[in-house]
C-alpha cells in the first residue's frame, strides 16, 4: 500500500490554480510513495457546495489506514475523502489569511483535520499554538519548479517592468509616469489578467527586466491581515531570472541568507526604477544567485520532502 493519497485538483483551469497543479505534478510524479485520487469535477464541485450549505459534515468509517494530503481549502475538494476516519488528514494551504483564522480553525475542528501544512509561517505558528488535541501545523512555504519556466536573454527583454496580479496601487501611482518612455505591463482594470493563457504568462515573465513583487499585507491588508509571507510570484521571478523590486516578505528573512530583492524606495520611486534599468548589468549577478539558491533549495521535490516527514512524524 501507498504511504501516502494525493486528492488532485480536478476543476477550475484560472490561471491562480496554477499553483495547485504544479505543485500536484511533482507528487504525482512519485509514484514509489505516493497514489493519486481524482478530486470532483467542475459540476460535482457545483453540485457540493449547494449540498455543504445544508448538510453538516459527516465521518465515514471507512478507509482508516488512509493519509490523505489536499491542496486548498476550497470544502468541495474535501468530498468524500475528508469525511472518510482515515488514518490521518492533511490539508496545505497558501491563502491562510489573518481574516480566515476562525473559519479555518472551524474547518479543522468539523473535519477532524491532524495536519494543516501553511505558506505563511506566522499561520502555521498560530494554529500550532491553539493546542488542538490530535493536531499539529507546520510551515511549508510555496516553491517553484524551474524547469516549467524560461528566461529570454537579459538584452533582449521588451517588458521593462512587469507588476503582476493585484497591483499596489500606492506605489503604482508613484511610477505610473514611466510608461511615458518604458513598457510597464501591470493590471489595468481589478480582476483582469495581464496575460490570458499560461503559455503567454511563462512568456511575459520571461521577457521582464523587472518584476515588482509585494507581500498582499501591504498591497491588500483587508485581505490578507498582517500575514507578511513569500508568495509564489517572488519564486516565479526568479525561476524566469527576472530582477525582483519590491518589498521583502517576513517569511522571506527564513529562508534567504541574503536579501534577494531590491527593496522599493518610496521617495524616489520612479527615478529608481530607470536607475536599474541603467545599471541593470551590476544585477545580474544577484539574479543568477537567486536562480540558483531557488532551482536547489526552493523547488517542489524539497517541499513533498517536507510533508511527507510531517505526515510521518504524527503517524508513526
Amino acid at each position: 500500500m501507498k504511504s501516502f493519497t494525493l486528492i488532485k485538483t480536478n476543476y477550475n483551469n484560472h490561471v491562480s490554480m496554477d499553483l495547485y497543479h504544479e505543485f500536484e505534478a511533482n507528487i504525482i510524479n512519485k509514484t514509489a510513495l505516493w497514489e493519486v485520487c481524482n478530486g470532483v469535477n467542475i459540476w460535482q464541485a457545483f453540485i457540493i457546495r449547494q449540498i455543504l450549505k445544508f448538510l453538516k459534515p459527516f465521518t465515514i468509517p471507512i478507509y482508516k489506514n488512509k493519509n490523505y494530503v489536499i491542496l486548498g481549502h476550497q470544502k468541495e475538494k474535501f468530498f468524500p475523502y475528508f469525511h472518510y476516519k482515515a488514518k490521518s488528514k492533511t490539508l496545505w494551504m497558501y491563502d491562510a489569511w489573518q481574516p480566515l483564522y476562525t473559519e479555518i480553525e472551524q474547518t479543522i475542528q468539523t473535519y477532524h483535520i491532524n495536519l494543516l501544512l501553511t505558506a505563511s509561517k506566522q499561520s502555521a505558528d498560530y494554529f500550532e499554538a491553539l493546542g488542538i488535541k490530535n493536531f499539529k501545523a507546520q510551515w511549508v512555504p510555496e516553491a517553484v519548479d524551474v524547469s516549467k519556466y524560461h528566461f529570454v536573454d537579459y538584452q533582449q527583454r521588451t517588458i521593462d517592468v512587469l507588476q503582476l496580479g493585484r497591483k499596489w496601487n500606492l506605489y503604482h501611482n508613484k511610477i505610473k509616469p514611466i510608461e511615458k518612455t518604458l513598457t510597464y505591463k501591470y493590471e489595468k482594470q481589478a480582476g483582469t489578467i495581464i496575460f490570458k493563457t499560461r503559455e503567454d504568462f511563462l512568456k511575459g515573465l520571461a521577457n521582464a527586466k523587472i518584476s515588482i513583487c509585494v507581500p498582499s499585507s501591504i498591497t491588500h491588508p483587508e485581505i490578507t491581515g498582517s500575514v507578511s509571507t513569500i508568495t509564489n510570484r517572488f519564486f516565479q521571478s526568479m525561476a524566469s531570472k527576472c530582477l525582483i523590486l519590491g518589498k521583502l516578505p517576513d517569511d522571506m528573512l527564513h529562508l534567504f541568507d541574503y536579501n534577494p530583492i531590491i527593496e522599493i524606495d518610496d521617495n524616489n520611486a520612479e527615478n529608481q526604477i530607470y536607475d536599474l534599468l541603467k545599471n541593470y548589468d551590476n544585477y545580474i549577478p544577484l539574479i543568477e544567485k537567486n536562480y540558483e539558491i531557488v532551482k536547489k533549495y526552493h523547488n517542489w521535490n524539497e517541499r513533498i520532502k517536507t510533508i511527507e516527514n510531517a505526515v510521518n512524524s504524527i503517524t508513526n
